[in-house]
């Protein structure tokens, strides 16, 4: 009889965490589908990266153009484009926008020697053979915006997550109570609260909900061994 009970117990409990984690599904599939009008819910995170890159617009703009500069930045990252590629794109765009005329700005935002960049630059240019001190004050520069590339990218990409989990809580709450609307007739429905309560627990827990289940599962069995032992 308690054995029973207990199985009865655990697979109610598995039936309800798979009820969670299809609901988590669908509220982020719902999320997702914003992405259709003007990229959505993907336009979260671009606003870190345009602030880091700010400095770098000379540079940018000598690169690929004051018009396409943000269009393949932003491209790439509504796509979801891997973030290390993505840093490598923008990292390149610098690269190739550094010139006489841009080692100036480039070097106040890498916080480099204006005139040893500038002389840097100058003979990348005209492909005269490089100093020491000309690769020392370019692998400072490149090690400068490395990292301030990561920042921004790290930002973007944790901003995005914390809305997108936000954005699901929402719209897994919204299913959650719209589903009381459409509850069979004859039968008592739940609660408000009890509605309340499932949307907000869908999203948090439908990552963990298979493993949950699997080690409830086998906690059950094993505690089942040792009493037949």
């Amino acid at each position: 009889m308690g054995e029973d009970m207990a199985a009865i117990t655990l697979q109610d409990f598995g039936a309800a965490m798979a009820a969670l984690s299809a609901l988590s599904t669908a509220a982020f599939g719902l999320l997702d589908t914003t992405k259709a009008f003007w990229g959505g819910i993907s336009n979260v995170g671009l606003g870190h990266i345009k602030t880091a890159l700010k400095p770098f617009e000379p540079a940018l703009n000598a690169a690929v153009g004051a018009d396409n500069r943000w269009n393949v930045i932003r491209a790439n990252w509504l796509n979801g484009v891997g973030k290390a590629e993505q840093k490598a794109v923008v990292r390149a765009l610098i690269k190739l926008g550094l010139s006489e005329a841009t080692a100036p700005s480039l070097a106040s935002a890498a916080h480099v020697d204006p005139a040893a960049l500038t002389t840097a630059a100058r003979k990348l240019t005209d492909g005269k053979p490089m100093t020491e001190a000309d690769m020392n004050v370019l692998g400072r520069m490149n090690a400068v915006i490395d990292a301030l590339l990561d920042a921004a990218f790290e930002a973007a990409e944790q901003q995005y997550r914390n809305f997108s989990r936000l954005g699901a809580g929402v719209i897994a709450v919204a299913l959650s109570l719209g589903a009381l609307q459409f509850w069979p007739a004859g039968s008592k429905p739940p609660t408000v609260f009890a509605a309340l309560a499932v949307g907000l627990l869908a999203v948090p827990l439908a990552p963990i909900a298979k493993d949950l289940t699997s080690a409830l599962s086998t906690a059950m069995q094993a505690l089942k061994a040792a009493k037949s032992a």
